[in-house]
């Protein structure tokens, strides 16, 4: 009996990691985000183009996240699209933001460490502190 309850205590021990994990994906499936088998975190905002740029970029503000080359595609004299180039520590972060329609903006956030290994976790995070900064619509 002793035995049993000191395995089941190992087992809860070594599963905390996935628990935590567990709990932030279940924030950010609740704030929209969707992550791709890539690696990638992605959401489409009900919301004019601007508006997504103006609080993406407050977002990586407050998270302390540098911005590096900014690169922006035109079509009839309107920006369509935008890749932001981004580090923070040891992070290449890559977003991409998409004018679908006039009311939809898609953003891709692709943040990664040597290329390699991804981290789903800051991307899911900038996505949400970018909800977070949008107006409050009435």
């Amino acid at each position: 009996m002793r035995v049993l309850k000191l395995l089941v205590l190992a087992g809860l021990l070594m599963t905390q990691g996935c628990v935590v994990m567990a709990v932030g994906a279940v924030a950010a499936a609740a704030a929209g985000v969707t992550y791709t088998v890539l690696g990638t975190a992605e959401k489409t905002f009900n919301e004019e183009y601007d508006a997504v740029v103006a609080a993406l970029q407050k977002a990586l503000v407050n998270l302390d996240i540098k911005t590096g080359d900014t690169r922006k595609t035109e079509e009839n004299g309107k920006v369509v699209s935008t890749e932001i180039q981004a580090f923070a520590r040891d992070l290449t972060i890559i977003i991409t933001i998409e004018r679908i329609t006039d009311k939809a903006t898609r953003v891709v956030v692709d943040a990664s460490k040597k290329y390699v290994v991804k981290d789903a976790a800051t991307a899911g995070e900038i996505l949400i502190q970018t909800t977070n900064n949008l107006p409050k619509k009435s």
